[in-house]
């Protein structure tokens, strides 16, 4: 079992891989549609797909008073 530590440093390398695959993605993508290639269009896509999922997994800084992920209307 791990310890807090490792599971903070776990989530900040998350974030850091995320982070990364999507701004590479973004870079692809960009580089992929000037020169009008579909497989570097598509593979950028994947790269940033998991990018965000790596992101999402990571559990970024949640809202205060928020139970869940997403935010919730407030009844009156």
């Amino acid at each position: 079992m791990m310890d807090s530590r490792g599971k903070a440093v776990g989530r900040y390398l998350l974030r850091l891989v995320g982070g990364v695959s999507v701004i590479i993605g973004l870079l692809m993508a960009f580089s992929s549609l000037t020169e009008a290639n579909l497989v570097g269009i598509v593979l950028s896509a994947v790269l940033i797909g998991g990018g965000v999922f790596a992101l999402k997994r990571s559990g970024g800084p949640r809202r205060a008073g928020e139970p869940g992920s997403m935010a919730r209307p407030a009844s009156h």
